[in-house]
């Protein structure tokens, strides 16, 4: 009886260590993010805003950026953990990566006292 209960015990814990270790979140690597990003939804305060309608994030390889947010136009970016650090421009903010895949990006930030949120595809340049 002891020798089933032993196997029960170490086999729920095995299960339970393979089950954390795969639950890891994946390291965002910053190649993830060159190229094109266009919103399709922007919300400030938590309600849909017009005014960002045409909103769009472009990062390139050598650690520039490019948006046409307010004020914004051209910066230098690094990439930290899950956050983007948007430097050298006259608006300099943190964007927290909420989730990013090849095809979609959602990322949070305060601006100006305002929380935003935009979710955004990736567009895909024809060759």
């Amino acid at each position: 009886m002891k020798l089933s209960g032993i196997f029960q015990t170490t086999f729920f814990c095995t299960v339970i260590l393979a089950a954390g270790c795969g639950s890891e979140a994946k390291e965002l690597d910053a190649a993830d993010l060159i190229g094109r990003w266009d919103v399709r939804e922007a919300l400030r305060n938590g309600q849909p805003t017009g005014t960002l309608d045409q909103l769009y994030f472009e990062f390139f390889e050598d650690g520039t950026m490019r948006t046409n947010l307010p004020n914004m136009e051209s910066a230098t970016y690094v990439v930290e953990g899950n956050l983007i650090k948007q430097r050298e421009s006259p608006i300099q903010t943190d964007y927290t990566i909420e989730s990013l895949t090849d095809t979609a990006m959602v990322l949070t930030t305060t601006i100006s006292n305002y929380p935003f949120r935009f979710t955004m595809s990736k567009v895909v340049m024809e060759k």
